[in-house]
């Protein structure tokens, strides 16, 4: 699964009205982001390529080691000439590399959890910056950003969101979110974290179209690979 097809055209329809209705009962700007992955994670790839570098040579000298003593050949075993051992390195790192590019499987393994979390929450403060989230007229801009690879989720407000939900509050829509992302319910990871923040903040950031018109569009951003 990637940002392009995690929603379908009907999906990403019904997530938008979803938004549309909840800025009906909040003056609050709500954005839904979802991205295939959140970092490049090229250290893992190359990390990948030079174990599997490694093995490859490592079953080669083996394999010809057995072949000589089938032979009968038990007093001098020929190394691998530089150049064939050149080449299994060389092709062991870019199929290795290329492997954990497109096995994300392969590639979760090899990257911590610490650096995922980084990753997830340095590509949703960049999607909240340049999104158009902090010029809103009243801070009131909030991003629920989703990233698939990871399986994480970011909630984050502008300031006068942010002051009637708090971070608790953040924390309490990113479960939610997350809570149906495990489920693989992706209309509904952003349904009803819409709803549940239209909920939080219709009390002290109620609808005002003259006040607050609709600034951003109600849409899914998508972004692939990564933003």
């Amino acid at each position: 699964m990637n940002a392009s097809t995690a929603l379908s055209d009907e999906q990403a329809s019904q997530v938008a009205e979803a938004i549309g209705q909840a800025e009906a009962r909040t003056s609050a700007e709500i954005v839904c982001a979802v991205a295939t992955e959140s970092g490049r994670y090229d250290r893992s790839e190359m990390l990948c390529g030079v174990v599997l570098a490694a093995i490859s040579l490592v079953v080669a000298h083996t394999f010809r080691f057995f072949n000589q003593l089938e032979q009968g050949s038990f007093e001098e075993v020929p190394a691998l000439g530089p150049a064939w051992q050149v080449g299994i390195l060389v092709g062991g790192v870019v199929i290795g590399t290329v492997l954990a590019s497109y096995w994300h499987g392969l590639r979760q393994v090899l990257v911590g959890s610490g650096i995922q979390r980084e990753e997830v929450d340095r590509a949703a403060t960049y999607v909240f910056a340049t999104s158009g989230m902090t010029a809103t007229r009243q801070g009131t801009g909030v991003l629920i950003y989703v990233s698939l690879f990871e399986r994480r989720v970011v909630v984050l407000a502008d300031h006068a969101a942010l002051a009637v939900l708090g971070e608790s509050g953040l924390e309490v829509l990113r479960d939610t979110a997350v809570s149906h992302l495990k489920r693989g319910a992706m209309v509904d990871t952003f349904v009803e974290t819409i709803n549940q923040a239209a909920d939080s903040l219709s009390e002290k950031l109620p609808a005002d179209p003259e006040q607050n018109p609709d600034e951003l569009a109600n849409q899914v951003l998508r972004f692939h690979p990564r933003p």
